[in-house]
């Protein structure tokens, strides 16, 4: 007897769209470091689920990206996914699927981070479309 494979939220999404909501970003320059002062990136992630509705959810992805010490640059980003599910969807549902919904947005987030390093820098830096909570073992 075969297991059924547990089917992802993301594969019940029939649409969506994500958009953003705000950004803001700045070159850091004149920054002193001691010789023997690592740099290390810095990608903090916060969510809000804004609305559920029988089968339409609205969560929105915060995201603040540079580096400590702060050197080189420094980007708040805010996108809102709207998702249209094959079926009705509970607050309940999205919570234990957050990680999920919030990666599937992280792809369009690290597009726009290496768009944007890029026109700034002249060099993109690449967000692996990963989304690590605080608070959470993801």
């Amino acid at each position: 007897m075969s297991k059924k494979k547990k089917e992802s939220i993301i594969e019940k999404i029939e649409n969506n769209e994500i958009i953003l909501n705000k950004v803001a970003g700045e070159i850091v320059s004149n920054t002193i470091l001691e010789n023997d002062e690592d740099i290390k990136p810095v990608e903090e992630f916060e969510y809000e689920i804004l609305h559920v509705d029988d089968n339409y959810a609205e969560i929105k992805l915060i995201s603040q990206i540079g580096f400590e010490p702060k050197t080189i640059f420094n980007i708040e980003i805010e996108l809102i996914g709207k998702f249209n599910f094959k079926q009705t969807i509970t607050i309940k549902k999205i919570e234990e699927n957050i990680i999920d919904i919030l990666n599937f947005m992280a792809d369009k987030m690290s597009f726009i981070v290496s768009f944007i390093t890029n026109e700034m820098l002249k060099q993109p830096y690449v967000l692996p479309p990963i989304v690590k909570l605080k608070n959470n073992k993801n």
